[in-house]
């Protein structure tokens, strides 16, 4: 008889995945909205989570919104207002109201699921809210009236009067979503290709994002501050206060934060060289025939000629890489663009090598013109060279060779093949 393994055999009773699954859903709603930020900069200020509520949304105007999210299986019943979960997350509504007076504009209660709507009764919140919409008030109702027993059964969990909950109430919306909890990735992609700079991602690259953002909105869920903030241990500090501000700062999610989580996606990762043994045959340039009787007959030394087919071949080999990482039209952009700046060192590297040549071979001169040349350019704009290193800017100028672009003599006719 084969023993049980725990490595092949599900656990059906421990809720810990499931526990998590909900608290990814409640990340998401975050990332969804921190996008937000990004697509409408005038939206909000920043989103501030797991403080007061699950997140806040901060306005520019100073007011706030406050988000409570709840989730569950989608084969259990709708969420009641009679119900524990649904009840306490109205009653911290009507009690952050009550602490700050005047600051929350909006109260959301989102869930993956539905709301109950079957009948129009105190457990029904669709309908309380309708109703107070309709008549902000529990005057002259019975006791019995299904809208002054929720009313009541409010004030009574919250310690607050009945128009102090009717107040909240009639700025409280419901926002199922009707999704089950693990579909939430799909909403947090559409989210990020609405962002401009979003909109043409190759799909590997949107769904590194959603898990980015999904744990930029973790991180700042369960962390009670930021990293290492020297000034909690100065001595002349009130540490209550710098612990504070360090904690506000490690719960806030900004527009600019989350800008930098997307360009840190977009930016082209540093580019290792690949040598032609390294590389697929598939990989490789048909050939460099032309650049060869160019760079030989400039006088060129062989061990730099054979050095530059490598270089060609790393660079080609690093479009192939970009295609696949960014896509076809963006690697040709990079490609083109590189090329260009390239070119323009090659030319003024065979200028100033033919103009000090007095008639004498000069490829050799222009070789270490072009490549002083490429490094010094190599050196200021580093940044916005996608990761390149100079000597696949080499290869770039060799591909140029080729494509009869740059010369390393006199032009001449060149043979059909070497």
């Amino acid at each position: 008889m084969q023993t049980a393994c725990p490595s092949v055999l599900l656990d059906l009773e421990d809720p810990g995945d499931d526990v998590i699954a909900r608290f990814r859903y409640q990340f998401s709603h975050v990332a969804i909205q921190a996008l937000k930020m990004v697509v409408e900069p005038q939206w909000a200020k920043a989103i501030i989570c797991e403080n007061f509520e699950d997140f806040i949304i901060e306005r520019h105007a100073g007011t706030f919104s406050a988000i409570q999210v709840k989730s569950r299986e989608r084969h259990l019943s709708p969420f009641k207002l009679n119900e524990l979960a649904v009840e306490k997350a109205i009653v911290r509504f009507v009690r952050l109201d009550l602490r700050f007076p005047g600051i929350f504009d909006e109260f959301v209660f989102v869930t993956n699921h539905e709301m109950w709507i079957e009948k129009e009764n105190d457990s029904n919140l669709v309908w309380l809210l309708d109703e107070i919409e309709r008549q902000p008030s529990i005057k002259r109702l019975k006791v019995t009236n299904p809208k002054r027993i929720a009313i009541d059964r409010l004030c009574k969990a919250s310690g607050a009067d009945a128009d102090s909950v009717i107040a909240t109430l009639s700025r409280t919306r419901c926002n199922p979503q009707k999704q089950d909890i693990k579909t939430i990735d799909r909403a947090v992609e559409h989210a990020i290709v609405e962002c401009d700079q979003c909109s043409d991602l190759q799909h590997r690259t949107v769904l590194r994002l959603v898990d980015d953002l999904i744990a930029a909105a973790f991180h700042a869920s369960s962390k009670g501050r930021n990293t290492f903030v020297p000034s909690l241990y100065a001595a002349d500090v009130d540490y209550a206060s710098v612990f504070e501000k360090a904690a506000l700062q490690g719960k806030t999610l900004g527009r600019e934060m989350v800008q930098a989580i997307i360009a840190d996606r977009l930016e082209p990762v540093d580019e290792p060289l690949a040598i032609t043994d390294l590389l697929v045959h598939s990989d490789l340039p048909v050939g460099l025939s032309r650049m060869v009787q160019k760079m030989a007959a400039g006088g060129v030394q062989l061990a730099r000629i054979n050095h530059v087919q490598d270089l060609v071949r790393s660079f080609e080999a690093l479009k192939v890489r970009w295609a696949t990482r960014y896509g076809g039209d963006k690697a040709k952009e990079m490609v083109n663009d590189l090329l260009a700046r390239t070119l323009t060192e090659c030319v003024e590297a065979h200028v100033e090598a033919e103009a000090a040549a007095s008639g004498m071979s000069y490829g050799s001169s222009q070789f270490s013109l072009m490549k002083a040349k490429l490094e010094a350019r190599y050196a200021r704009e580093q940044a916005t060279l996608y990761g390149c290193k100079p000597d696949h800017l080499i290869g770039a100028a060799g591909l140029l060779t080729e494509y009869c672009k740059v010369w390393w003599s006199a032009p001449f006719e060149l043979l059909a093949e070497a």
